[in-house]
């Protein structure tokens, strides 16, 4: 069974709601785990600064256990082979363009995931779905479609318009709006 966790974005934030979402990461991962982060959404200079903040919330949410982190590469063999090795896997959020374009290239990317931790914020929700709205865009995007859902990241009641849009938009797929710094848990 895949653990999914979708996050509506700004995990760099410091919250409680946060912390909770990095802790519900980790709870079920055991001693020495490996936790894969992935910053493809960001360009490549911000990658290493990213992966520094998100070591410390990882780490901070149990001093029990001392999990063990690696940087997604770009290049895709490499990649595949990070994420067969990895317990966990995490897609931050950015550019959800950007994380298409380089995930693209690896094949049954979701059968890879089986059996792991996805957890994911904002543009790597939109990746997992099979449609979301964006905000920057003021659209409808197609995912990858891992999961078959409709997600709405960085929601606001006022913004209750364009998620009647989302739920109209294709097939009746269940829809998730998830406001910042939330999240939700799907098992499959």
């Amino acid at each position: 069974m895949t653990k999914y966790i979708l996050h509506g974005g700004e995990t760099s934030r410091q919250s409680p709601d946060n912390k909770k979402f990095f802790s519900e990461v980790t709870n079920s991962l055991s001693d020495g785990a490996t936790i894969l982060c992935i910053y493809f959404s960001s360009e490549k200079e911000k990658w290493l600064n990213k992966f520094e903040q998100d070591k410390l919330n990882f780490s901070s949410t149990t001093r029990q256990k001392v999990f063990k982190f690696v940087l997604a590469d770009d290049k895709t063999y490499t990649l595949i082979e990070q994420i067969k090795q990895a317990d966990a896997i995490y897609l931050r959020g950015g550019n959800t363009e950007m994380l298409k374009e380089v995930l693209s290239k690896v094949e049954n990317l979701g059968e890879l995931w089986q059996g792991k931790v996805v957890a994911a914020s904002s543009a790597g929700v939109y990746v997992l779905s099979k449609y979301y709205y964006t905000n920057s865009m003021d659209d409808i995007y197609n995912g990858f479609g891992v999961l078959p859902i409709k997600t709405f990241c960085h929601y606001a009641e006022e913004k209750s318009d364009k998620l009647v849009r989302l739920k109209k938009y294709g097939e009746d797929l269940e829809v998730y709006a998830i406001p910042e710094e939330k999240f939700f848990i799907i098992e499959r």
